[in-house]
């Protein structure tokens, strides 16, 4: 026969196995999706999840691979699904943010300013690589390409550059033909009409034929230079700080020039800064979403463990370097494809 308090005991344990079972299932779905941290009018018009768009190059699961911790980050940090898809070229990530398959994509310099013409791209940041898989403040978000000869061949400036020989590196090469090819244009020479040119091959061998006196000048990036002097194979005038990828002025370049020993390679001129590769969005997605992303992208600097898994962060130099918005970043590659008229459709 049932008492009162066994009704009491038994109503005790049913309300006890509910309590247990929503636990349970809020745990496991807490697991399937993440909870959507973003909440109230501000961000009912999000998107449902974000869609972020690479080029797959040889091996799209590689990619994808390489970017789960980042996928990862993303996700934790907008409090919705963070998805990834890989393109077979560049065109094709730009196509698919086009027709709102993606909402961020990865696609190189160049192609991003294509992605801005064709597809609304807008940059939010800016990749920095890690050099040893760990935060480096001082590391720019940009490199340079140089004109370089050795001290005592005669040319202390692109003036003397005419009717010489000069080396570029390979025609597909920003650093080593096209930002240089641009500068020597900017200063009134046609390498082409002007000049000897060849093409070296690699940045190394560039250097290398100069060093060994095959040629007398000719174009690489920077860091190569340093690299090549740092395993001994080349002797280089740096600047008295020592330092790469600066902003340097001509005066700077033209006095380490003069106190360059002769016999040692120099650099006579200096390229724009080219930049790196932007984190783009799509520009009509909401300002508050696009905000919460540039945020979480900026943040990475604060996550030592991930930079260690990723060899990357983010930051946005508009204001360092005294910019309108963070597009004009890329306009000196604006100015490459028009002094060269520059297929970009085609730089894939």
């Amino acid at each position: 026969m049932k008492t009162a308090g066994n009704k009491s005991r038994l109503h005790v344990l049913l309300l006890c196995l509910v309590v247990l079972v929503v636990v349970v299932l809020s745990a496991c779905g807490a697991n399937a999706a993440p909870e959507v941290v973003a909440a109230g009018d501000e961000y009912a018009d999000w998107p449902e999840k974000f869609v972020m768009g690479y080029f797959a190059g040889d091996d799209p699961n590689k990619v994808l691979e390489t970017n789960e911790e980042f996928r990862v980050y993303m996700q934790e940090s907008l409090g919705i699904p963070v998805e990834m898809i890989t393109g077979t070229s560049y065109s094709a990530v730009i196509e698919a943010m086009r027709v709102d398959k993606v909402d961020s994509m990865e696609v190189g310099p160049f192609s991003y300013t294509l992605a801005v013409q064709e597809a609304g791209a807008e940059a939010l940041a800016v990749n920095v690589a890690a050099e040893h898989d760990t935060y480096d403040p001082d590391l720019p978000p940009y490199y340079f390409s140089i004109i370089f000869t050795k001290k005592g061949s005669g040319i202390a400036s692109l003036e003397d550059l005419r009717g010489k020989d000069f080396n570029f590196v390979d025609p597909a090469s920003t650093s080593g033909h096209l930002m240089p090819k641009t500068l020597l244009i900017k200063n009134g020479i046609d390498p082409d009409e002007d000049m000897n040119t060849v093409f070296a091959g690699s940045h190394p061998t560039s250097v290398l034929s100069v060093w060994n006196d095959k040629s007398p000048a000719g174009a690489t990036y920077e860091q190569n230079m340093h690299d090549l002097a740092d395993e001994g194979q080349v002797e280089y005038c740096t600047f008295p700080d020592g330092q790469p990828s600066k902003l340097r002025t001509a005066e700077e370049i033209k006095a380490n020039y003069e106190a360059c020993p002769e016999g040692k390679l120099v650099a006579i001129a200096y390229s724009d800064p080219i930049p790196s590769t932007p984190f783009a969005i799509r520009s009509d997605l909401p300002q508050s979403f696009k905000d919460a992303v540039k945020a979480a992208l900026l943040e990475i600097t604060d996550h030592p463990d991930l930079i260690a898994q990723t060899g990357q962060w983010y930051v946005d130099p508009t204001a360092e370097m005294g910019l309108e918005n963070l597009d004009a970043f890329y306009d000196p590659l604006r100015d490459v494809a028009k002094l060269l008229d520059l297929d970009l459709k085609s730089m894939d």
